[in-house]
């Protein structure tokens, strides 16, 4: 098969992924920030839903030329006044408090004298001064936020202040995440001469739940022959009870590279197996039906730093789009180059590096190690520089797009 682009690869699972969601349910506002709309959200009631005072003051019931008012009560937030309020009264309020109905005016408190139950107006007063009106940010039957929209702490509350008791969402994605490889142990492990720690266990479940995606079930499997099939057994057995399968590892051309014989014995239709691209470019892509479900399959380098790319341009955007996401790439800024990055490049280089700000500017400096197995640059890595295929080395002082990750 042709190794395919970025652009290709990504095209490709939005073709393959289009209407396809992993299903809806209602639940409660105090559960569902990070969530993903799945039906519009309509105002319940016009906001506000009855005049209001911005300020602590007074209500009027505005007489032309009088400048003293008879005080018959005072009210708080949450209260209200329901009796008459002829012309030359008023109500005392505090901020946010609705008006009487007979009140066609407000008057702020620093615009007045008070002796006993009587108030002197000073300065200039209109009638309908200051009044929030009804309906003044949204009508019913408002559409506030459509589907698709990305729940954060504001949206929320705009959807609860303007009646909506339950939010219908996206289902969450439930992911499989296997790593691959008798070269790795777990920590606490006896580690002998030639393993080494299976760190891509750590960083892809926190990668994924640092994302919003915190249904993940991590198993690993030996690329031994004699295990192969129980081990793929095992994996059949996780999909049961999951919406995509990520791999780590064993998916080059290696004599121990047996994830893609598990994609197959699992049923995989594979849709691409190399990726234009550095670092990460030992890739796979294909799809699984299972009773009437369509399980994306991403498999990703055993090499940290290019699994690590790989995740965020392929794997992170299929993940948005599944549980409803509209908009799934990163957002991407102009920043200048610390140190530059002296390479040619034959294919798309997504380098691996900290955006940082000096007097308002953002400025990219690149990891000191940029090989695709390197590690310890990931600790402090919150962007990705592009730099296409055929362009000349980026160098110092030179502007390139970085792709921003959630880190910064």
């Amino acid at each position: 098969m042709t190794p395919v682009s970025v652009e290709k690869a990504k095209q490709i699972w939005q073709d393959t992924l289009q209407n396809i969601t992993i299903g809806t349910e209602y639940i409660r506002p105090d559960a569902a920030s990070g969530r993903i709309l799945s039906k519009n959200i309509h105002a319940a009631y016009a906001y506000p839903p009855y005049r209001k005072s911005p300020f602590d003051g007074y209500a009027l019931r505005y007489a032309d030329g009088t400048a003293k008012y008879r005080v018959l009560a005072t009210i708080g937030a949450g209260e209200t006044y329901d009796n008459a309020v002829a012309p030359g009264e008023a109500v005392r309020l505090m901020t946010g408090c609705a008006l009487p109905d007979d009140c066609d005016t407000i008057v702020m408190q620093e615009q007045t004298t008070r002796d006993g139950d009587v108030i002197v107006l000073h300065g200039t007063v209109r009638k309908g001064d200051y009044i929030i009106p009804v309906g003044e940010e949204c009508d019913k039957g408002t559409r506030l936020f459509t589907a698709g929209t990305h729940l954060t702490g504001g949206a929320i509350s705009a959807a609860v202040g303007m009646g909506n008791e339950e939010l219908s969402v996206y289902k969450m994605p439930r992911a499989v995440l296997v790593t691959s490889g008798q070269e790795l142990v777990m920590p606490g492990a006896k580690r002998s001469k030639g393993q080494i720690y299976n760190s891509n266990a750590y960083l892809f479940t926190s990668l994924l739940r640092e994302y919003g995606f915190t249904q993940v079930t991590h198993m690993h499997v030996t690329d031994k022959a004699e295990t192969l099939r129980t081990e793929t057994e095992r994996i059949g057995a996780a999909l049961k009870n999951a919406d995509i399968l990520i791999s780590t590892g064993g998916v080059s051309v290696g004599l121990f590279d047996t994830m893609p014989q598990i994609y197959e014995a699992l049923g995989a239709r594979k849709l691409y197996d190399r990726i234009t691209m550095r670092p990460g470019s030992a890739a796979f892509g294909g799809v699984i039906e299972q009773d009437g479900r369509t399980i994306p399959v991403l498999g990703l380098s055993g090499n940290p730093a290019a699994a690590f790319n790989a995740f965020h341009l392929i794997a992170l955007p299929v993940l948005r789009r599944l549980q409803g996401e509209t908009v799934t790439d990163l957002p991407v800024l102009a920043c200048t180059m610390v140190g530059g990055v002296n390479k040619d490049n034959p294919v798309d280089r997504f380098v691996q590096g900290m955006i940082s700000f000096s007097d308002g500017r953002p400025f990219f400096t690149p990891n000191t190690v940029a090989t695709s197995s390197s590690l310890l640059g990931l600790a402090h890595t919150n962007g990705l520089a592009i730099i296409q295929k055929g362009t000349p080395p980026c160098r110092d002082g030179e502007t390139a797009d970085v792709l921003l990750l959630k880190f910064i």
